[in-house]
């Protein structure tokens, strides 16, 4: 019999601060409210912050529309529900009982590593072993999990996981708000001082060693200070907000320093006159700018639990430069193939597992830069393009992102295991 009353979710999760889980939480709520709110309710309960000092920072970054949709979700004041959706760190996996019913709960996770450990989970639950977060997960018949990719789904998959219990639900963009500019594109070099003939990389995130910092840094020092390639820059967009962003860079720099990577007097060229550092809060808006101002996302990584940023990179037009291994070859392979052969450009890697279950990618520096090198030529033929009113293949990989990858889809997929979960 087919369910005829609304589901009745509530959304467990960080709504206010600009954290990849709370803007993911956000534009998958947003687009399930806009398009399902008919057929389903939806509470919202703002849960404490990995960090309690994250609670000065709080903001929303999205555009006025959206911005209003979130504000006005209904808070959660004891209703009765049919499932709670669950994405916080750590992960709560804890049973929901109401009215001394217990409730289905789906909780997001990502796994970096492609694997888990007793500390990624609710303290309270006093996890020790791998084996008590397996005895958990069988007792507990009522629990649900998704992530973004299928790398990041083997994290629960070591715990005897179902399939059918364990979704992987892509990440999404919003393709409104990313999205190729080149009046921007203009402005914002212009305000970063760089020069028509500089190839400016980018890279955004938190800035810790998994992204590939040091690969990044090595690779502008040794363009730079070591082959007179004067015209590359680098764009850093950290989250100081959340974040020491800034700490990082210093701390990356020192350990190369100590390997003799690189000496004081590179640093400081470097830091003068090539690496544009800024670790504010910006709006969607603003961050479509920095994409579109850039001629390459730099994005060597080495774990990831998905990488949204060289998406948005896509949806914006911008080229990204980004390992073959790991979670983001799930959807830069299917982007390749529908449009995107000239905007994705594979670093060569490979996956090494480690004794304790992490996966990771290798990748061999003089290959990666060769690779810049032998695609020097590329990359400026794309930057002429973009300057001149964009290339031809964006469009066609445009829309396959908006079929395919956009948050409206992504909300389809949701629902669809929301509904599912709530009929079994």
């Amino acid at each position: 019999m087919e369910r005829k009353e609304k589901i009745r979710v509530l959304f467990r999760a960080w709504f206010n601060i600009p954290h990849s889980y709370s803007m993911v939480n956000c534009f998958q709520i947003v687009h399930l409210y806009k398009k399902y709110k008919d057929v389903m309710d939806i509470y919202i309960q703002e849960m404490p912050y990995f960090r309690e000092e994250w609670n000065s920072v709080k903001k929303l970054v999205y555009s006025e529309e959206y911005n209003d949709i979130i504000r006005n979700l209904k808070q959660w004041n004891g209703e009765e529900l049919d499932l709670v959706y669950s994405i916080t760190y750590p992960y709560d996996i804890t049973t929901v009982t109401i009215n001394d019913k217990v409730i289905p709960k789906c909780v997001f996770y990502t796994s970096e590593f492609a694997t888990l450990e007793p500390h990624y989970f609710n303290p309270a639950l006093n996890f020790k072993t791998d084996q008590d977060i397996k005895d958990y997960v069988m007792r507990n018949d009522k629990l649900y999990m998704t992530s973004p990719s299928i790398w990041s789904s083997l994290g629960m998959v070591k715990y005897g996981l179902e399939d059918n219990k364990n979704r992987v639900i892509t990440h999404g963009v919003d393709t409104k708000v990313f999205k190729y500019d080149v009046s921007r594109r203009k402005r914002v070099r212009e305000f970063y001082k760089v020069k028509d003939s500089d190839i400016l990389m980018i890279n955004i995130g938190s800035m810790t060693k998994n992204k590939g910092m040091l690969y990044i840094l090595q690779i502008l020092n040794v363009l730079v200070n070591r082959i007179g390639r004067k015209n590359y820059k680098l764009l850093l967009k950290g989250t100081g907000d959340l974040y020491q962003s800034k700490v990082f860079l210093e701390l990356y720099f020192d350990e190369l320093r100590q390997a003799n990577a690189i000496s004081l007097d590179e640093m400081n060229v470097l830091l003068t006159d090539h690496i544009i550092f800024t670790d504010k809060t910006l709006s969607c808006v603003k961050m479509n700018d920095l994409y579109n101002a850039a001629d390459l996302y730099l994005s060597p990584y080495l774990a990831e639990g998905f990488n949204l940023a060289p998406l948005e990179a896509l949806s914006s037009g911008l080229p990204v430069m980004i390992s073959k291994t790991g979670s983001t070859h799930e959807y830069t392979r299917d982007i390749y193939k529908n449009g995107g052969n000239e905007h994705v450009i594979y670093i060569e890697s490979e996956v090494l597992t480690f004794e304790n279950g992490y996966k990771q990618n290798n990748i061999d520096f003089s290959k990666l830069l060769n690779l810049i090198l032998e695609n020097e030529e590329k990359i400026c033929d794309l930057k002429n393009k973009r300057d001149n009113g964009g290339v031809n293949s964006y469009n066609t990989m445009k829309q396959y992102i908006e079929k395919d990858y956009s948050w409206d889809h992504v909300s389809d997929l949701l629902f669809d295991y929301f509904n599912w979960i709530v009929k079994n």
